[in-house]
């Protein structure tokens, strides 16, 4: 069951593509700080505008998605799902913890799925953490395709053009990058 709802807690620390390649992208000397602000902006709004394309999270974010009641069988968004002592997976029944072994996670399964074997008492929420644990187990396709993107953002800054022509769309290149890296069919 996909959840009622799913809210961000803690966003990724780093973004998959770093200020200084995106001027190596675009060809900007290393010194040139004017944009610096503009072009961080764009590179977490290709980061965002990435994930919610292919559904997925690209660095380590953590969630909290909430189930009514009763619920059995959970899905939790945002794949792949992060594990370990720095990623914990934290599942609650009506404010209460579930034990690890009054459940099964299927770390695999994209999007990652919680099977609960006895029924719980209660609103289920449950914490977690999903993306890949660093930019460089990022495909290189996504990272191609936000340099792009970041590219037409900085070269069409403006909404309206001063020569009456119309805005420039975003390259196909960027739109054969996402259908190259797509799990779930979706770009």
């Amino acid at each position: 069951m996909r959840p009622r709802t799913t809210r961000i807690l803690q966003g990724p620390e780093v973004e998959p593509v770093s200020l200084e390649e995106v001027k190596a992208h675009l060809r900007l000397p290393a010194d040139f700080v004017d944009d610096d602000i503009s072009l961080s902006a764009m590179i977490a709004a290709g980061r965002r505008l990435v994930e919610q394309r292919l559904g997925v999270t690209l660095l380590p974010t953590q969630y909290r998605a909430k189930w009514p009641a009763g619920a059995a069988f959970l899905e939790l968004p945002n794949p792949p799902i992060l594990l370990g002592e720095d990623y914990p997976l934290e599942l609650t029944a009506g404010g209460d913890a579930v034990a690890e072994a009054d459940y099964e996670l299927d770390e695999d399964a994209q999007p990652a799925t919680v099977h609960i074997k006895a029924t719980k008492a209660g609103e289920l929420v449950a914490t977690y953490w999903g993306g890949w644990p660093n930019a460089a187990a990022i495909e290189p396709q996504i990272r191609s395709a936000i340099l792009l993107y970041v590219g037409h953002l900085y070269s069409n800054r403006e909404l309206a053009t001063t020569d009456g022509s119309q805005p420039a769309e975003v390259p196909l290149a960027f739109e054969a990058l996402l259908a190259s890296a797509s799990v779930t069919g979706r770009w």
